[in-house]
């Protein structure tokens, strides 16, 4: 969170796609509040949505949506994890148990919660022990949702829930295939009111359902074809590796579409926290640059650049006070500069244009 917070441009929020305790409703109190003392304030009872921030300065929030974790109390003798349908703990601790929805002058983004573990088919049919759903969601819920993309027609339109709307086969945190088993396009995926929601993004040209749960990264159209994160014939179905795994994406929003990233990888893990005040002074311009692109920090540091999909094009050895990279062979487009120092990192947005 402190690299997120050291992010440049900064963030207008940061978003949890669930799973953020392991057994939600273990008591006395999940792992709640082995989080909570990391977010601010650290001592929230009952909090609202948006009530906690990412920075001590209160200007990056973060919102929530609960995954099938977060319904666990316990484990049976042979492992298999006990879920009921309440979140006691959850609500006390983290956020209200309610979909909801954040606008902005050009977005609509959803959050909605998917549900408990449930196996799959329902009896009377034997169900399939590898195949375990979320419940999905209520005809209640279908309704609002339908209703609340309607209110906001004319903006981009993103959708969090923890469970995949679409399952496909993607890459592992680490970019390796992923081995898991995937049985079909509604593989762990919600129960109830799948076709249904699938529809209501068709209908509503929703831009992207971000999702998690699988612990891979894939994007695919509601068929299941893999598709690339910034395929502009329909809505997308994101899935992202799990946060355990230092893995996130970089979402930018404008009137004409919504970029996303590539799945990227904190670099906390390899070179340490930032701390407060130590993240390096670092300066770029012209933003937006035409042919060259100047940085300026006092530390020495690698210069790396790459596409927003992730894709590193460019590295160069910054010795220190000024450095000019020439960016005509470069397209048009937005490009990720990171630099990396010995007292942190700092990740810088520039345009090509």
């Amino acid at each position: 969170m402190k690299e997120f917070a050291a992010l440049y441009p900064k963030p207008a929020f940061v978003v949890a796609s669930g799973d953020i305790s392991d057994i939600g409703n273990q008591a006395p109190e999940g792992m709640y509040s082995t989080l909570t003392r990391y977010l601010f304030p650290p001592t929230l009872i009952n909090p609202g949505i948006g009530d906690y921030f990412i920075d001590s300065a209160k200007t990056i929030p973060i919102y929530f949506t609960p995954g099938n974790h977060e319904y666990w109390t316990g484990f049976e003798p042979n492992g298999e994890p006990i879920s009921i349908g309440t979140l006691p703990y959850y609500t006390n601790y983290i956020t209200p148990d309610t979909d909801y929805v954040i606008t902005t002058g050009i977005a609509a983004i959803v959050f909605l919660r998917s549900g408990h573990d449930t196996p799959y088919p329902p009896p009377p049919t034997p169900p399939n022990p590898q195949n375990i759903e979320g419940t999905g969601l209520t005809n209640a819920q279908i309704s609002w949702l339908r209703n609340t993309l309607m209110m906001n027609s004319s903006k981009r339109k993103i959708i969090v829930f923890h469970h995949p709307a679409v399952n496909a086969r993607g890459t592992n945190s680490d970019g390796t295939p992923f081995t898991g088993e995937v049985l079909d396009t509604a593989d762990n995926s919600i129960l109830n009111n799948r076709t249904n929601f699938l529809n209501i993004c068709d209908s509503n040209h929703v831009d992207v359902v971000l999702n998690g749960h699988e612990h891979q990264n894939v994007v695919a159209n509601r068929r299941g074809d893999t598709i690339n994160e910034n395929w502009p014939n329909s809505t997308r179905y994101i899935q992202t590796a799990a946060a355990f795994n230092r893995s996130y994406r970089i979402i930018t929003v404008d009137p004409a579409f919504v970029t996303v990233s590539r799945s990227l990888r904190s670099c906390s893990a390899i070179y340490g926290m930032i701390e407060p005040g130590n993240t390096p002074k670092i300066s770029v311009f012209p933003n937006p640059a035409t042919d060259k692109l100047t940085i300026e920090c006092i530390q020495k540091s690698t210069l790396e650049i790459s596409t927003i999909e992730g894709q590193i094009i460019k590295t160069v050895l910054h010795k220190g006070n000024q450095t000019t990279i020439d960016l005509v062979n470069l397209s048009n487009g937005v490009y990720i500069l990171k630099a990396i120092t010995d007292k942190g990192i700092m990740v810088i947005k520039f345009i090509k244009h």
